[in-house]
């Protein structure tokens, strides 16, 4: 390649000269100026009859022959340099077909337009990683709950009533940690169609729910809340189908914190609702407005289905079945109502005949959201369907004929409803209100201790998100009851109870992670 360089470096060296060399003999001619005739020789030679006498007129013809010589010597040049040039471009033909294919594409290629560099990006973008981009479609997010309560009560064992999650009182309290993994499903591929959940927490909340499991339970404060996998079947615009432990879709509230309006939960939320459902769930989504949900599940807080030869009373026997129907048919309007009923143990006896009947519960959550400022919820349950029987152990129990001793009584039932409104001050603050109502009407549900009666409370809340991620919630709250189920000092019972708490939740999730 270098000798092709060479030759076209002489072969342009020579076309210079051969353009110089033209050149030359015409600038100098141009150059000189044309030379003046004599008068005599001006004359024709005809007309002088005496013989041409040599002057200095006569001398004139030596000066053509000096241009003569010049100009046959240029013209010489010219042609050693057109030898030249015609030697060197043969050399250069040569060169090309000795060198390899690129090399001669190379060389015969006309070269076009530059193109535009391309720019590599900034090193430090192509190596910046994310927590996001390692994760793709899966999802990592988790929060910490930890508060002060303060009880004016000053209970003996320093436990706040109608109070599960934050029942610790007079000192700091460790609610609950949570670490959710989640991949949504989609219908991208075949492959994406397919999601799962799982969430695992610990704390005191953690030990509540985890407690509620009837005999799966080991009673420790770590749980596992959810775990469950997702599958979006091709039918019609897209059929969800779940599997596995999920959070009950029933009521306003959930169980953490930070998804509330309130830092403490209602009393519906403890004592009308349960926690959870192990099972299996589709749903399908008509349009932007209407979903239903359709549920088949092991009853209430059941992992599994009861199978003690004394199991407890209350517990479920069968599978229970729910729906939830969605609406919301504009940006301020939302209404969901939900149905489930299924079997529970009434009464069994050492016979081995265990008497049930259908635990049946309605629940309905409207939301109102007239602007920007202010947000309103309206929720309500009504619980019916199981019986009190009561009777020794070793005597045979059947619903067609119950000994003398056994009490068959009415179905209970038990309701309530409760109202919020918040209103958003600034981007970071909001204050919530809370007020509910709930009557056991037959002592069912354990909120007066299997006594009959109702009770209410009214919280007050302010939220202040410090960062994006620490959120910090003071709250006022005060419970009345129609019995003294609230204890005060060492010995007292009271049916008041005044509590003031101020809470920390920090959360995350790879979603914002940069």
């Amino acid at each position: 390649m270098k000798r092709v360089y060479k030759c076209a470096s002489s072969v342009a060296t020579a076309v210079l000269a051969l353009s110089f060399a033209a050149w030359a003999p015409a600038s100098r001619a141009a150059d000189d100026p044309p030379a003046t005739p004599s008068p005599a020789a001006a004359q024709p030679a005809a007309a002088s009859s005496a013989p041409a006498q040599p002057t200095a007129a006569a001398s004139a013809p030596a000066q053509p022959a000096s241009s003569s010589s010049a100009a046959s010597e240029t013209q010489q040049r010219l042609s050693d340099l057109e030898k030249e040039v015609n030697a060197l471009q043969a050399e250069i033909s040569a060169l090309k077909e000795s060198d390899t294919p690129s090399m001669q594409a190379a060389s015969y290629v006309q070269p076009a337009a530059a193109p535009a560099p391309i720019t590599a990006p900034p090193d430090d973008a192509a190596q910046k990683i994310s927590l996001a981009s390692l994760l793709g479609p899966v999802t990592l997010s988790g929060f910490g709950d930890v508060y002060y309560g303060y009880n004016y009560n000053h209970p003996v064992d320093n436990t706040s009533g109608l109070r599960f999650f934050d029942g610790p009182t007079n000192g700091f309290g460790f609610n609950m940690a949570e670490l959710i993994l989640d991949k949504a499903p989609d219908a991208t591929s075949s492959e994406s169609r397919l999601g799962y959940h799982v969430a695992a927490g610990y704390g005191q909340a953690a030990k509540v729910v985890n407690g509620s499991d009837g005999p799966f339970t080991d009673g420790s404060n770590f749980y596992l809340k959810e775990a469950y996998v997702d599958y979006l079947a091709p039918i019609g615009k897209g059929l969800t189908i779940t599997v596995g432990k999920f959070v009950t879709p029933i009521g306003a509230e959930v169980i953490e914190t930070n998804a509330n309006w309130n830092y403490s939960r209602s009393i519906l939320f403890y004592y009308a609702i349960p926690y959870f459902h192990f099972g299996a769930s589709a749903k399908y989504a008509f349009n932007s407005k209407w979903s239903l949900t359709g549920y088949l599940v092991n009853g209430w807080n059941n992992t599994n289905i009861v199978q003690d030869q004394f199991p407890t009373t209350g517990q479920s026997s069968g599978l229970t079945y729910g729906a939830s129907l969605a609406w919301t048919p504009n940006a301020k309007w939302s209404l969901t109502q939900n149905y489930f009923a299924g079997p529970v143990v009434d009464a069994y006896s050492d016979t081995n005949v265990t008497v049930t009947d259908w635990k049946q519960l309605s629940d309905t959550v409207i939301s109102y959201t007239p602007n920007a400022k202010w947000a309103f919820m309206l929720n309500g349950d009504y619980g019916f369907g199981p019986r009190y029987i009561g009777c020794n152990e070793d005597e045979a129990v059947t619903r067609e004929a119950l000994p003398a001793d056994c009490v068959g009584a009415p179905a209970v039932n038990w309701w309530g409803v409760a109202g919020y409104a918040k209103y958003t001050w600034t981007p970071k603050t909001n204050f919530a209100v809370r007020y509910e109502f709930y009557n056991d009407t037959d002592g069912y549900t354990g909120l007066l201790f299997g006594d009959r009666g109702h009770a209410q409370e009214v919280s007050a809340d302010w939220s202040y998100n410090l960062t994006s991620a620490l959120l910090i919630r003071g709250e006022y709250r005060y419970d009345f009851a129609s019995e003294p189920i609230f204890e005060r000092g060492v010995l007292g019972s009271v049916k008041e109870q005044n509590t003031a708490t101020l809470g920390f939740i920090y959360s995350f999730s790879s979603a914002n992670a940069k």
